[in-house]
């Protein structure tokens, strides 16, 4: 029995850790989750802005759906490739359709540096499997010199 127990430990450590080492899903705004009756009221407590207005974020929350995770962030970022001013548009979700179980949007914490461009740090809650959750920090960097939206 207490081989079985040391077992059962090691496996759930390892299903956190695989779970933990997963990077966050990175897609093009074309679903659901980009829609615009999704950005979460109010507005004015869940959206800013950085670098001088290039670079905008907001909390989507998807209504519910799916019950456990309906939660994501936008990213609008200027697009400097594109010659009529266009903004490259991305949703970071915890895995793909899936987005998180929270993010406190109002504890973003965000840095500039000029050679890695914007590097955001945000904390989230991770649905594991309706028993167990876990926080942690979500990082996102915006390069808007390489035109690079992504998230680890």
């Amino acid at each position: 029995m207490r081989h079985s127990k040391a077992c059962m430990a090691a496996v759930t450590t390892l299903m956190l850790s695989a779970s933990a080492a997963i990077a966050a899903n990175v897609h093009n705004c074309e679903d659901y989750t980009s829609n615009a009756r999704s950005l979460a009221e109010p507005w004015e407590k869940n959206t800013r802005t950085f670098v001088n207005g290039s670079v905008r974020i907001a909390l989507i929350d998807t209504g519910g759906e799916p019950a456990c995770c309906s939660t994501h962030l936008l990213v609008l970022a200027e697009d400097k490739s594109d010659e009529t001013g266009g903004r490259m548009c991305r949703v970071i979700s915890d895995r793909t359709n899936i987005g998180y179980e929270w993010i406190d949007f109002s504890k973003i914490i965000a840095n500039y540096n000029p050679s890695r461009g914007l590097q955001l740090a945000v904390p989230v809650n991770y649905y594991i499997d309706g028993v167990r959750h876990r926080s942690g920090m979500l990082r996102v960097s915006v390069n808007l010199q390489k035109g690079v939206i992504a998230a680890h």
